[in-house]
C-alpha cells in the first residue's frame, strides 16, 4: 500500500495584482506620466553603524517599501496601491508611502505636488470608509471581467 501524498500540481503563477493596477492605470491615467514598483524613502543609514560590513546600498533595499503604481498629474502625485481580495491590507502602506514619498529623492521633481493616494480594489468594503476618511485615502471600485471571473472562482461569489 502506497501511503504517499502526492501534491496536486500547481498551475502557472499569474500577478494579477500587476496586471489589475496597470490596467486601471492605463485606463485612468492615459496621459500622465507613470510609474509601476516605485521603491520609497531612503535607504535607513541606522544599518551601516549595525553592520559595518553591510553593503547599504545593495542590502538596504531590503527595508524600503514599493507603490504599486505612481502617477504624476498637473495637480497631483497619485499613489495607488492595488488589492483584489483584502483591501485592508492597503490601507497601511498607503499611509506609510504618503510619508516616504517626500523622502524619495528620485521624485524630488515632484515634492511641490499634493500627495493623493488611491486603494484600488474590486469590491469596496463600506467598512472601511470611515478610515479611508480620516487618513485622506480614496477608494476605487474597478473591477473588469477577468476580475470578476478570477473572484467568482477564488471566492465563490
Amino acid at each position: 500500500m502506497n501511503t504517499q501524498i502526492e501534491p496536486k500540481p500547481r498551475g502557472t503563477y499569474e500577478h494579477r495584482d500587476t496586471r489589475y493596477v496597470s490596467e486601471f492605470v492605463s485606463w485612468a491615467f492615459p496621459n500622465d506620466g507613470k510609474m509601476f514598483n516605485v521603491r520609497l524613502g531612503p535607504i535607513p543609514l541606522e544599518l551601516q553603524e549595525r553592520y559595518p560590513d553591510l553593503d547599504v546600498e545593495r542590502w538596504g533595499k531590503v527595508w524600503l517599501k514599493t507603490a504599486d503604481a505612481i502617477v504624476v498629474t498637473p495637480a497631483s502625485l497619485v499613489v495607488i496601491e492595488g488589492e483584489l481580495r483584502r483591501p485592508i491590507l492597503a490601507i497601511g502602506e498607503l499611509a506609510v508611502y504618503r510619508e516616504l514619498v517626500p523622502q524619495t529623492t528620485g521624485l524630488a521633481r515632484w515634492w511641490r505636488l499634493p500627495i493623493r493616494c488611491l486603494l484600488l480594489t474590486p469590491i469596496p468594503d463600506p467598512t472601511l470608509e470611515p478610515v479611508l476618511a480620516r487618513l485622506g485615502i480614496e477608494a476605487i471600485a474597478y473591477r473588469p471581467l477577468w476580475v470578476e471571473e478570477y473572484l467568482r472562482k477564488v471566492q465563490r461569489l
